[in-house]
């Protein structure tokens, strides 16, 4: 197994002595001696060593930053689940909503507060171009629910706290509800007030992750033998520049929309 993890410098450069089975010296060599520090003459001085890698066998690495009310419990027994399998069920964070009046229906696309009903049908907002409230602030809470729902999180980032959002103290989620409900801002102060920060370590395999991660176009599924190589040429390219150059200031990780990561795939939740 390939352990893809650009959490640390050291995690990175043990992926690569792993996956080009090399030793220190000798990647030390090839790299600055032979390559010149130049990643296109290393590559192709050494794409063949992996052309026979199953992507099967390679893990890649990340972790999801939340603000937990629970300690991550919800997560550590369900795993971490999108955005519209948690507003459609029966989770901590559907029962926050409903208690503050907001309620789902993921299928017919609809939000309630207070009894009232709102559409959040995001191809209907794409359509049409709304500058005035309460449509200009439910856009892009329709958006989140149907476009960008999956789950997420960092291949790495040292600093989360420079994210802008505050994703480490409550869901980005209610940031986007209390824009369009300011009522809900009350919600949204005392889950940052009652959460502790975690850090959820966790894997995918490159078939739960979207294509666009790694540059690929989206138009098909399965993954020709070329794009293979490009998977493997994105990961030891970003693998060097996390272990060697430090050029990287963060890379996302983004799973398949209708993906979960199950319970067995998260590895620690570590609090921040």
């Amino acid at each position: 197994m390939y352990d893809f993890d650009l959490r640390t410098p050291d995690s990175a450069y043990d992926f690569l002595l792993t996956f080009f089975n090399m030793s220190g010296e000798e990647y030390i060599e090839e790299i600055i001696i032979n390559s010149g520090n130049d990643f296109e003459k290393f590559w192709y001085r050494n794409a063949a060593k992996v052309n026979d890698i199953n992507i099967d066998n390679i893990r890649v690495w990340g972790f999801h930053v939340v603000g937990s009310l629970d300690e991550c419990g919800e997560i550590r027994r369900h795993g971490l689940r999108n955005l519209q399998k948690v507003l459609a069920g029966d989770t901590l964070f559907s029962r926050m909503l409903k208690s503050n009046g907001v309620l789902f229906d993921v299928e017919r696309r609809l939000l309630f507060y207070k009894g009232k009903e709102y559409n959040v049908d995001y191809e209907w907002y794409r359509q049409n171009n709304y500058t005035m409230p309460p449509e200009k602030y439910l856009e892009p809470i329709a958006h989140r629910i149907y476009y960008d729902y999956c789950v997420n999180g960092f291949m790495m980032n040292d600093d989360i706290f420079s994210y802008g959002t505050n994703i480490h103290k409550r869901p980005e989620f209610l940031m986007k509800l209390s824009a369009a409900f300011p009522e809900l801002k009350k919600m949204e102060d005392e889950w940052a007030k009652r959460s502790k920060s975690y850090k959820v370590n966790f894997y995918a395999t490159i078939n739960q992750i979207h294509r666009f991660n790694f540059d690929l176009n989206e138009t098909q599924e399965e993954l020709t033998d070329e794009e293979i190589m490009l998977i493997k040429r994105w990961m030891v390219s970003h693998a060097i520049d996390r272990a060697y150059n430090n050029l990287l200031s963060e890379v996302f990780l983004y799973v398949k929309d209708e993906i979960d990561i199950p319970p067995v795939q998260i590895t620690s939740c570590e609090e921040i």
